[in-house]
């Protein structure tokens, strides 16, 4: 995409107002909705202002997913006692932005790390592998594990509910299972899991 000319310093435009501000629309009208002409009308001015900041869409989400993956590094700033501790902090945090940005964490879930922000973060995970003595097939294999379950997890967590009351009563077993998946529950059921795939990892490095 050709870049228009460079606005004007008082236009009130940057890198940061447009990224937060395109985060702010995808959580108020849906990730699907997101465009450069509505972002440029939010933050008003034309559109193709927009692209001497970010010269394509897949450039502002790539920048809109290191607004997200932020608090997640940040988690990595306490030294860790161990790699696992390390993996147990950055795990939650993950988890806690389906929380916080239910609506843009599809995103982050689905899109490959790709950007400054994001290769930033992994660095910095990956090195601390390295400073603990983990091999670096351990690190990725744990990396690939944990996101992959924490990713699955918090997608599960923002399923919209849906009315299955004659179902229930076809199907007592489904129904009574289902109970235990209670929202009040499922902090329980992630940290259990959480353990299950640290000790594995404990156990099978290599």
């Amino acid at each position: 995409m050709r870049r228009a000319g460079r606005p004007k310093q008082d236009s009130g435009l940057s890198h940061e107002a447009i990224r937060t501000t395109a985060l702010a629309l995808i959580e108020r009208d849906g990730l699907a909705e997101l465009s450069i002409r509505k972002l440029g009308k939010e933050l008003g001015c034309e559109a193709m202002a927009l692209y001497w900041y970010y010269p394509s869409k897949d450039a502002l989400l790539d920048a809109v997913v290191d607004e997200l993956i932020a608090p997640v590094a940040a988690a990595m700033s306490a030294p860790a006692v161990s790699w696992l501790e390390l993996l147990r902090a950055v795990a939650r945090a993950y988890r806690d932005l389906a929380r916080v940005h239910p609506q843009a964490f599809p995103l982050l879930a689905t899109r490959r790390f790709a950007s400054e922000g994001t290769y930033a973060f992994l660095d910095r995970l990956f090195e601390t592998a390295r400073a603990h003595g983990v091999t670096d097939g351990d690190a990725a294999r744990a990396y690939r594990i944990v996101g992959s379950y924490v990713s699955g997890f918090a997608l599960s967590e923002l399923a919209e509910p849906r009315e299955a009351a004659e179902l229930r009563e076809r199907y007592p077993r489904v129904a009574a299972v289902t109970d235990q998946l209670a929202p009040k529950k499922l902090e329980a059921i992630f940290e259990h899991g959480l353990e299950v795939l640290l000790a594995d990892l404990t156990s099978s490095r290599s």
